[in-house]
């Protein structure tokens, strides 16, 4: 699987030097997924929370940053998310791996922007990294590295976007498989947007030892404060194959655009 990173990564490389120059600004227009990593790329800061919504779950909050370093070269920044474990402040809580990814826009057709007509693909490498693991507070989290394509696609007032990838496990606590998330969206005005987002993947390692499916499906609505701020709420519906009671989080963005 690691032949599958390595030539993704060159791949990256290559489109780096012959990618378009100029950047799909979409943002005013593309909403992002709560959980679904952005094709366009800026320069941005991300709090993330992740409440569980039944007993023995657990509140998550998780910062993110992108950077835009060049019109053909973007960077993601994730530092440790911290997990606390319920009952908050008496149960186990522990920060969880750092991340590090390269993004590269391979298409971008933005010649129709002003119709309401865009199209973004890009390419990310993203390696994740947990030096101090502590199972007891946080169960499938360890190092690996992910390859995936990112896309958005804008019909005003519709818009599409998602990812598609894989994941490979480096040492223990990960498990190696692929996945697809993607979202449908509608923009209601000028600062408000509502979507479903849906994710499939086959990262289960079910009771008999056998790989299994989960997935998740969440509606959300996203507000703009102002030209910089974005806050979207998502009420997030996860089953998981041979289980379909589902696991219910709300789940709260905060983006600061600078």
């Amino acid at each position: 699987m690691f032949r599958r990173q390595w030539a993704l990564a060159v791949m990256i490389m290559v489109f780096s030097q012959t990618a378009p120059a100029a950047t799909c600004e979409v943002d005013e227009y593309v909403t992002r997924a709560i959980g679904i990593e952005e094709p366009w790329l800026e320069n941005a800061a991300y709090l993330f929370s992740q409440t569980a919504n039944q007993a023995g779950g657990a509140w998550v909050l998780a910062p993110e940053m992108d950077l835009r370093l060049s019109d053909r070269v973007g960077l993601e920044i994730d530092p440790p998310a911290y997990v606390m474990n319920y009952p908050v402040g008496r149960g186990p809580a522990a920060f969880g791996p750092a991340g590090l990814g390269l993004k590269v826009p391979v298409l971008q057709r933005c010649n129709q922007l002003g119709r309401g007509r865009a199209t973004i693909v890009t390419a990310e490498v993203e390696g994740q990294f947990w030096p101090a693991p502590q199972r007891n507070a946080i169960d499938g989290a360890g190092s690996s590295i992910t390859a995936q394509v990112e896309w958005a696609q804008l019909w005003w007032p519709w818009f599409n976007q998602g990812e598609l990838g894989y994941t490979q496990r480096v040492g223990t606590g990960v498990t190696s498989g692929g996945f697809v998330n993607t979202s449908l969206g509608r923009a209601l005005d000028a600062t408000t947007a509502i979507q479903v987002e849906m994710e499939l993947d086959d990262q289960l390692i079910r009771g008999d030892e056998k790989r299994g499916l989960e997935g998740s499906v969440m509606p959300q609505v996203a507000y703009r404060p102002g030209p910089q701020w974005l806050l979207a709420i998502g009420e997030e519906f996860a089953v998981r194959e041979n289980d379909w009671h589902p696991q219910i989080s709300t789940m709260l963005m905060a983006e600061r655009e600078f």
